[in-house]
């Protein structure tokens, strides 16, 4: 009899992985790495997303930015085991869930049935916005998930009323084990791990994924992720750090940083240094910096060299959607930092 295939399942947190420095999208890499898998099987991609470079639009940041990129250069096979809404094998409607919600919204009986689910859920939206690393949210946030998804399904029921989790994972669970690995990195959104624990537990030996240390590159992804999100106390301290890193991403950070304090000179500089680089990776950077190039390059009157950098993210062969609107209307009209005055 053929031993069971080992599965580790690797959580994902979506955005809030560029908000916990210690968990990053390195350390979500690092995990799967920790595991030698021979499969990375991935629960938000359906079966032939990655034909398509779009794919790379998805809200599980961790995959096109370090994790897919990690198992294409060091030859492990990648399986997009999700399901796709409306395909042959989903169990429900997604519209048939809001339909539920807004029935029982019409009755007090119903409203308050939906304000315990809320409630329920409050210790898990106060975990999100602590800095979790693997750890806590292995022995923390799972667990208060587990509650409230056993709460939810309790006041709900099931089917509508959980969105068909267990349904939809079950069929996850399914195309991993037959993605024809024998050890098998599990990459699911966080809320669908606990399911999906129950329903491996059995078909294979779950393995634990250890707790892993970034190292440098976790810090400066860290650091990286803190200049893209803007929200620094101190710009100048911020600035002075990103000056210390060699990656291109750090120039079109630097770059944001001096357009949001309207110094739009330094901005340009900032990308002209980036443009002089190798500026291929991360995914998103091609799109962003080219966009953000013909704006800057608006807002000190170079239109046609504006033009060019606009035209330059509509050729690129993937470009974060974001980035495609910021350069199709800026071909259509030059960029302003003001919003045009009414009549």
């Amino acid at each position: 009899m053929a031993s069971l295939a080992s599965v580790a399942l690797v959580p994902l947190v979506g955005p809030f992985h560029t908000r916990w420095p210690r968990y990053t999208v390195v350390h979500v890499r690092e995990a799967v790495k920790a595991v030698a898998p021979d499969v990375v099987a991935l629960a938000p991609l359906a079966p032939g997303a990655l034909a398509d470079p779009a794919w790379q639009d998805t809200d599980e940041v961790a995959l096109p930015h370090t994790v897919v990129p990690w198992a294409r250069a060091a030859g492990v096979a990648v399986a997009e085991v999700g399901l796709r809404p409306g395909e042959a094998l989903d169990p429900g409607d997604v519209s048939a869930s809001e339909d539920l919600q807004r029935f029982l919204g019409q009755y007090e009986a119903g409203q308050a049935r939906l304000a315990q689910v809320r409630a329920s859920e409050a210790p898990v939206r106060r975990l999100l916005e602590s800095a979790l690393d693997l750890r806590r949210v292995g022995t923390e946030l799972l667990p208060a998930i587990r509650e409230h998804q056993a709460e939810r399904e309790r006041l709900l029921g099931a089917g509508p009323g959980t969105e068909w989790l267990e349904e939809r994972a079950a069929v996850t669970a399914t195309r991993a084990l037959g993605s024809g690995g024998r050890r098998i990195a599990l990459l699911a959104a966080v809320d669908q791990v606990p399911v999906l624990e129950e329903l491996l537990d059995g078909r294979a030996r779950l393995v634990e994924v250890p707790d892993v240390d970034a190292g440098e590159e976790g810090r400066q992804r860290a650091l990286l992720d803190v200049a893209m999100r803007g929200d620094a106390a101190d710009v100048d301290s911020l600035l002075a750090s990103l000056a210390d890193l060699p990656q291109p991403e750090a120039r079109y950070h630097e770059a944001n940083l001096h357009l949001a304090a309207e110094r739009q000179e330094e901005a340009l500089a900032s990308l002209q240094r980036l443009l002089r680089l190798d500026f291929v990776e991360p995914y998103f950077l091609p799109g962003f910096a080219l966009a953000r190039l013909g704006q800057v390059y608006d807002l000190v009157e170079r239109r046609a060299d504006a033009l060019k950098a606009y035209r330059g993210v509509l050729a690129l062969s993937y470009a974060p959607a974001a980035a495609v609107a910021a350069a199709t209307a800026g071909l259509e009209e030059p960029f302003s930092l003001y919003a045009p005055a009414d009549g």
